[in-house]
């Protein structure tokens, strides 16, 4: 547990410092494998707060409007020629069980989704690294993928934030930083060859 908060800690502020990038990867190297996994799940889990929020926030005539156009509410009642009032359409939605029966799984496709996309996001830049060190000196797999989701931690805090006001773009600018990040301390490590 100590490891995992030392190297969050440092994983967010550190900067230019080669002795603290260092202590960072001695950190990552101590910290097992499902201390990586929960600190990307929190992550993953941050990066998809605000399309949670702006979904629940939205009423049922809303986002269907969203999802299928402007007249979804006549489709789905069955006449798509009659207009239905948005008072109408929550009305019968909220009787049908529209948290349980189709906000919550929504709002479940919307986790999978952002978290397939960590996924392939956090694997290309761990393989991304890798190439960039090979005439270097090598890091092992596991210290790659911790300098990955360590510097994530700021980065996501500011993008989930920034999500508030502009959803779905800030996953884009999340991940403009964390490259920017893990590239500039990966560069800054002198002494990798004693952490494979």
């Amino acid at each position: 547990m100590t490891d995992y908060l030392r190297a969050v800690t440092l994983g967010a502020f550190t900067w230019k410092n080669e002795e603290r990038i260092a202590l960072f990867f001695e950190h990552i190297q101590r910290i097992g494998k499902v201390w990586l996994l929960l600190h990307f799940l929190l992550l993953t889990f941050c990066l998809n707060f605000p399309v949670t929020l702006i979904m629940a926030r939205l009423s049922p005539f809303e986002l269907y409007g969203r999802l299928y156009g402007e007249n979804a509410a006549g489709e789905i009642t069955g006449n798509p020629q009659a207009q239905v009032s948005a008072e109408e359409f929550n009305k019968r939605m909220f009787e049908n069980g529209y948290g349980r029966n189709i906000l919550l799984p929504l709002l479940g496709i919307s986790f999978v989704f952002t978290l397939i996309i960590q996924v392939v996001f956090f694997l290309c830049a761990v393989f991304f690294i890798g190439l960039s060190r090979m005439n270097v000196s090598p890091i092992s797999f596991h210290n790659r993928l911790g300098l990955a989701v360590f510097s994530s931690t700021l980065p996501v805090l500011a993008a989930a934030i920034f999500g508030l006001v502009l959803p779905a773009v800030h996953i884009i600018v999340f991940y403009l930083i964390v490259i920017f990040f893990i590239f500039q301390r990966s560069s800054r490590l002198r002494f990798a060859e004693t952490f494979d």
